[in-house]
C-alpha cells in the first residue's frame, strides 16, 4: 500500500504540486492562527472584535490581490507553455507600474471614507488608516504570487506565503509587547505585504532580467473583470457576515462571532492551495484541448478529506479546541464552531469549482454568486434575533448555493 502511494506521489506532478504548495499553505496558516489566537487571548473578546472587523475589511481589500493573481497566473501559464518568457518579464514590468498608480488612487479614496466607516463600525479611525497602507501592497503583491502560480514554481509561491505569516505573528508579537494593542497588530499585518511583495521577486529573477516583449494586454483586462467580480462575490460572502454582526452585535458577541469565524476558517485556509494549484493546471489543459474535470474531481476529494474530519474533531471535542487556542474566556462560543466549520466547509467546495469554471473561460455561474451575495446581507438583516441563528441562517444559504454550484458544474459541463 505504502509502496503504491510513494509510486504514485513520485509519479503524479498534480500531487506533488499539491503537497508542495500544501507544506507552505500548512506553516503559512498555522503562523497566520497562532497570530490570532495570540491576539484573541492578548486582546479579549472586544478588542478582538476590533481586529476582527479590521481583517475582514483586508480580505475585501484582498479581493484586488486574488483577482489579479489568478488573472497574471492565467496568461503566465499560457505564455510558459509556449515558452513566451520575454512576454512574462513584459507583463510583470508593466503590471507594477500601472497598479502602483491605481493603488494610490485607492489610497486616497479609502482614507476619505474611513470616518464614515468608523461610525458604521463604532471603532476607532486609527485602525482603519493603519490597514489603508496595504492597499498599494496588495495590488503589487499578486503579480509576483501570479507569475510563480503560472509558472508553476510552487516551492517559491510556497515559501513567500510562509515569509508573510512569519512577518505577521512575530512583527504582532513584538508590537503588541511593546504596548501598542490592535493598533500594533495591524501594523505587523501591512509589514507582512510588504516584505512578502520584495520578497516575491526572488524566485523570478530570472524572467525580470529577461528582455521584455511588448504584447497587446487588452485580453489580460478583460479576463480580469470577470475573476474581480468572482472574487468580490466570493470575498463577501466570506466576510460580509463578520461586518454585519460587527454592527448589530455588541462588542462581546461580535468578538465570539469572530473567534467562531476563524476556527472554522483553518478548513478555508487549508484547502486554498488545492485551487492553486489546480487552476493553472486545469487552464493549461484547457488551451490544448485536452480532458481536464478529473483535476475537479481529484481537487474536491482531496478537500473534502480535510474538511470532514475537520468538522468531526470540531463537534467531538470543542471545548478542548478552544481552551487551547483561544483561551477560557471564549468558552461561549462552544456551541458555535462545529456548525461555522459546516458553513466554511461548504465555502470551500464552492471556491474551487468557481476557480475551475474561470479557468476554463465559463462565466455565467457569475449571476449567481452575485444573486447570493445579496440575499445573504437580507438574511442577516432579517434574522439576527442571536448569533446562533445567523450561523443556522449561513448554514441553510450556503448548503442551497453548494447544492446550485455542483449541480451546473459536475452535471452541466456546456453551463458557464
Amino acid at each position: 500500500m505504502i509502496k503504491k502511494l510513494l509510486y504514485y506521489y513520485k509519479n503524479s506532478k498534480f500531487l506533488k504540486d499539491n503537497i508542495i504548495l500544501s507544506i507552505g499553505a500548512l506553516i503559512s496558516g498555522i503562523l497566520g492562527f497562532a497570530f490570532h489566537f495570540y491576539m484573541g487571548r492578548t486582546l479579549g473578546p472586544a478588542n478582538y472584535s476590533v481586529l476582527g472587523v479590521i481583517l475582514s475589511i483586508s480580505y475585501i481589500m484582498n479581493i484586488g490581490l486574488n483577482a489579479l493573481q489568478t488573472s497574471a497566473t492565467k496568461f503566465v501559464s499560457e505564455f510558459n507553455v509556449k515558452k513566451e518568457y520575454s512576454k512574462i518579464s513584459y507583463l510583470i514590468n508593466q503590471s507594477i507600474k500601472k497598479l502602483t498608480i491605481y493603488g494610490i488612487i485607492l489610497l486616497v479614496i479609502f482614507i476619505l471614507i474611513t470616518p464614515l466607516l468608523s461610525k458604521f463600525l463604532h471603532i476607532k479611525i486609527t485602525p482603519l488608516l493603519l490597514i489603508s497602507l496595504c492597499i498599494i501592497f496588495l495590488l503589487l503583491l499578486p503579480i509576483n504570487r501570479g507569475s510563480l502560480q503560472g509558472l508553476q514554481r510552487f516551492k517559491g509561491l510556497s515559501l513567500n506565503l510562509i515569509i508573510e505569516g512569519t512577518v505577521k505573528l512575530f512583527g504582532g508579537i513584538l508590537l503588541v509587547f511593546l504596548g501598542l494593542g490592535v493598533n500594533g497588530a495591524i501594523i505587523s499585518i501591512v509589514l507582512s505585504y510588504v516584505i512578502s511583495f520584495f520578497a516575491g521577486f526572488y524566485p523570478i529573477g530570472d524572467i525580470i532580467r529577461r528582455k521584455k516583449k511588448k504584447f497587446n494586454t487588452k485580453e489580460i483586462y478583460k479576463f480580469s473583470i470577470p475573476v474581480l467580480i468572482t472574487l468580490i462575490s466570493l470575498t463577501l460572502i466570506f466576510s460580509m457576515d463578520i461586518i454585519l454582526v460587527k454592527h448589530f452585535f455588541n462588542e462581546i458577541e461580535a468578538g465570539y462571532y469572530v473567534a467562531s469565524s476563524i476556527l472554522a476558517k483553518i478548513i478555508f485556509f487549508a484547502t486554498l492551495s488545492i485551487s492553486q494549484v489546480m487552476f493553472p493546471k486545469v487552464s493549461e489543459l484547457h488551451n490544448q484541448n485536452k480532458k481536464h474535470k478529473h483535476l475537479l474531481i481529484k481537487s474536491l476529494l482531496i478537500g473534502l478529506i480535510i474538511i470532514i474530519p475537520t468538522i468531526i474533531i470540531y463537534y467531538l471535542f470543542p471545548k478542548l479546541i478552544i481552551s487551547i487556542l483561544f483561551g477560557k474566556e471564549f468558552l461561549p462560543i462552544t456551541r458555535y464552531i462545529g456548525p461555522f466549520a459546516i458553513i466554511i466547509g461548504l465555502y470551500s467546495l464552492i471556491y474551487m469549482m468557481a476557480f475551475y469554471k474561470l479557468s476554463i473561460n465559463k462565466k455565467k455561474f457569475i449571476y449567481i454568486l452575485i444573486l447570493f451575495n445579496v440575499i445573504q446581507v437580507i438574511l442577516i438583516i432579517l434574522f439576527h434575533s442571536s448569533i446562533m441563528q445567523v450561523i443556522n441562517v449561513l448554514i441553510i444559504y450556503m448548503l442551497i448555493l453548494f447544492t446550485i454550484m455542483f449541480s451546473l458544474t459536475i452535471q452541466n459541463s456546456k453551463y458557464g
